[in-house]
């Protein structure tokens, strides 16, 4: 069920808070975060974007999109 009320909002970023200082490499955070929004979202894609320079964003880390992209 996606969150709607600002309790719901605050658990969904401790959440997430907990998932980036975790240990483990980069990716598999980043995979754990999309997968944890989409699914508070009820969406069928969610994705991250890294900016390279500022002509490049590279697909880093989606749930929905095929993940050979990454």
């Amino acid at each position: 069920m996606p969150t709607t009320d600002k309790g719901g909002s605050r658990a969904l970023l401790r959440t997430l808070r907990a998932v980036m200082a975790s240990p483990g490499d980069g990716q598999q955070r980043l995979d754990k975060v999309v997968s944890l929004v989409a699914s508070n979202m009820v969406a069928e894609v969610c994705s991250i974007y890294l900016r390279r320079d500022d002509d490049t964003l590279e697909l880093s880390a989606t749930t929905g999109l095929n993940p050979e992209g990454v």
